[in-house]
């Protein structure tokens, strides 16, 4: 019987698989964007694994020349989901995978699609007449030719209904629940009105979900100079900022209830949206018309408003008094949307490289990022495509000096992520075969926006990730990107394509992103994101698309491996469990109506079997060449695939789509996270009997993680914690 301390074997498994000492500074806390984990700033600088041949070969490969080129292509036409653009674009992925000797097909998904047609917002006095009217427009530049488009005159939301509504206008702040409370308790009237609101704090699709409870007949959504306009610095084309005329579009899906198309018209496996969801394709997108208005237009109706002073947190940047309304002087606003609803495809590239493990072992991984955008999408998403063709030309390198990757490796360029994660959602549960046994999903999407690296993942990948980070350099300080990380590796909850694969699939999961600190950039989903945009302001050398490039390929030549080399996977289950346990103290704070006792028995069951596990790897990796190739087999079956025992069969209350139990996006939130989401969301409602009920739910699933890692027919080994 083999006998091993957690301090020794532990140590010797991170110092044989990663090259480092473990990441033991970790916990769990909360900002405004939901939760993450922070590892300790001492512990990212600690030795690396050395790099291998064909790392170092990589490495080499990406280049901001061949990126710029990709991206300056991509981003010379819109290509919203759907149209000949995107077809165009997915054409030419597809030919550049193949040019790199990575095999390539389109996969059309058929799903349901809105385009502008026409709209209207317009003041008007007592009588009926118009006396003011938003443009609905941004303005051309002459020093950003790609503004001169149809598009700019068509802003909308995705999924927003035709209507024509005139009615008194208020003002709800984020759209929160919280903001409609305040309109209440102020004695301001929603039902029957028209509401106004603010990009920020939450999803724009909640935002009209909120409005239509609350029962208003139309809902307009403006950017706020505060989030992303002037308030921040100088505006494009003077500075990376949103001008005056900048619309942010957007899908206004319900996505927190379900994402994917919401009539599921692909019919996956012969099941409707109902099934897979728990909803009608009703209930998942507005019955009211919602149309996206620029700072600018907005003006005109804020300064309409009468009634009382809105508090502090109900202000912006523009200098006027913020108030709820009604319209002063009995004026009212008229608002008219329509938009054409159609069913059409939408194309997915996939880019496969097969490994070398037969078809029962292999554990795929899968990289991915979207290419749809509202316009021409230079930063979102397509500074993540360009990227995407630097990983695939650098395996390309590596396929043709005879290199094969012990596991396969999917390329994925998706469709439809704009409306509401389409294709990727579609290709999830369409391809059951090929992700039954995925190892790992590893997104981009807005590759770069801004200088500072952020992440979001599955804890199990942390590790990984704070060392890769330590073989690529920032592209100003030249000095190790983990130097420059917070050391946040933020919770996942939704809005990129990654949700199907975490959310639903059980699929560990991790997000890249170089953004502004603190904000959203400038331009999002407006004209103006722009080649011309990233060439002046967003990265005007294509360092950092050089550097996530690098980043990308290594986090994916790391998990996939090479063939011939057998070793336990680069992933680690005790920060997971350390992970579990900050969930579980931090939903405890300030609780004492519920008892957690079995939540944390199980997470304490789940923190020896991760050891224990750990320690069996650190055993495996020491013996190098010499460890059975069955042992090192069993291993990373277990490691590997046990992210899935996290998933609720019944999925969460109220949003059965939605099935792990660790993390979900928070209902009223939409993109951040909300960790132990059954437990959450009943404690946010006061349903005490169900979230004692999903205290249950969740101990049950981490007892069952536990028992998934236990080894079978492996000696024992005693583990002290």
């Amino acid at each position: 019987m083999a006998r091993f301390r957690l301090s020794q074997c532990a140590n010797l498994f991170l110092w044989h698989l990663f090259g480092s000492w473990p990441l033991l500074g970790y916990g769990c806390t909360m900002d405004d964007t939901g939760s993450y984990h922070r590892l300790s700033a001492e512990l990212l600088r600690v030795p690396r694994k050395a790099l291998t041949p064909e790392e170092t070969a990589f490495l080499k490969v990406p280049n901001n020349a061949s990126a710029r080129a990709s991206l300056e292509f991509i981003t010379s036409k819109p290509h919203v989901a759907g149209t000949a653009g995107d077809l165009e674009m997915a054409e030419y992925v597809k030919a550049t995978f193949e040019k790199v000797g990575i095999t390539a097909v389109l996969d059309p998904q058929k799903v349901l699609l809105t385009y502008p047609v026409s709209s209207a917002l317009e003041l008007l006095d007592v009588s009926g007449k118009m006396v003011a009217k938003a443009s609905l427009a941004e303005d051309t530049l002459d020093s950003d030719p790609t503004t001169h488009t149809w598009w700019r005159n068509h802003t909308f939301n995705g999924y927003s209904p035709s209507g024509e509504v005139t009615a008194p206008i208020v003002y709800a702040n984020y759209g929160l629940p919280e903001d409609f409370a305040a309109l209440e308790e102020a004695g301001v009237e929603v039902k029957g009105s028209i509401v106004l609101m603010r990009y920020g704090e939450c999803f724009r699709g909640l935002k009209a979900m909120n409005a239509q409870k609350a029962g208003a007949l139309a809902s307009i959504i403006y950017s706020d100079p505060e989030e992303d306009g002037y308030a921040k610095g100088s505006v494009y084309p003077y500075g990376p900022w949103r001008p005056k005329s900048s619309v942010q579009r957007g899908s206004i899906q319900f996505i927190s209830l379900c994402a994917g198309d919401p009539t599921r018209a692909y019919n996956p496996h012969g099941m409707d949206v109902e099934k897979l969801c728990g909803f009608s394709s009703k209930e998942l997108i507005p019955q009211i018309p919602v149309l996206p208005i620029s700072y600018g237009d907005a003006l005109i109706f804020l300064e309409s408003l009468g009634g009382k002073e809105a508090p502090n947190n109900f202000r912006g940047a523009l200098n006027i008094t913020y108030r709820f309304g009604p319209t002063k002087g009995h004026y009212k606003v008229r608002v008219k949307v329509e938009n054409r609803f159609q069913s059409s495809p939408v194309w997915n590239v996939i880019g496969t490289i097969p490994g070398s493990l037969p078809a029962d072992l292999d554990q795929p991984v899968v990289l991915g990022n979207h290419r749809d955008a509202w316009v021409y999408g230079a930063a979102d998403p397509n500074s993540g495509t360009a990227q995407l063709l630097e990983v695939a030309r650098g395996l390309g390198q590596l396929l043709h000096t005879g290199w094969k990757p012990l596991r396969t490796i999917y390329l994925c360029s998706w469709s439809g992520e704009e409306y509401g994660l389409l294709g990727s959602t579609a290709w999830g549960e369409v391809q059951e075969s090929i992700l039954r046994r995925a190892l790992a999903y590893v997104n981009v999407d807005t590759g770069v926006s801004g200088p500072h690296f952020q992440a979001s993942g599955t804890p199990s990948l942390a590790q990984l990730l704070g060392d890769v980070l330590g073989h690529v350099q920032h592209p100003e300080s030249k000095k190790p990107l983990s130097e420059h990380w917070s050391g946040k590796l933020y919770s996942l909850g939704s809005g990129s394509d990654y949700t199907i694969f975490i959310d639903h699939l059980g699929i560990p999961s991790l997000d890249m992103a170089f953004s502004p600190r603190d904000a959203q950039y400038g331009v999002y989903h407006s004209v103006y994101d722009s080649f011309t945009w990233m060439e002046t302001e967003g990265d005007p050398d294509f360092t950092y698309h050089v550097a996530m490039a690098q980043l990308w390929g290594l986090v994916s030549l790391r998990l996939a491996g090479t063939h011939g080399l057998q070793a336990p996977l680069p992933m680690n289950l005790s920060i997971q469990a350390e992970a579990i346990e900050a969930y579980i103290a931090e939903i405890k704070e300030n609780i004492t109506s519920l008892d957690f006792r079995r939540l944390d028995e199980a997470s304490s069951i789940f923190k020896a079997a991760a050891a224990t596990t750990m320690a069996e790897a650190a055993h495996l990796s020491q013996m190098g060449e010499k460890a059975p190739h069955e042992e090192i087999t069993a291993l990373n079956e277990r490691v590997g695939l046990v992210e899935r025992q996290f998933l609720l069969s019944e999925g969460l209350p109220g949003r059965k789509w939605f099935r792990h139990c660790l993390q979900a996006p928070g209902l009223y939130t939409g993109y951040a996270a909300k960790t132990l989401p059954g437990i959450y969301e009943a404690i946010q409602a006061k349903h005490w009997d169900l979230a004692q009920s999903q205290i249950l739910a969740a101990a049950l699933r981490v007892e069952a993680a536990a028992a998934y890692l236990a080894p079978s027919s492996w000696p024992q080994i005693t583990v002290t914690v």
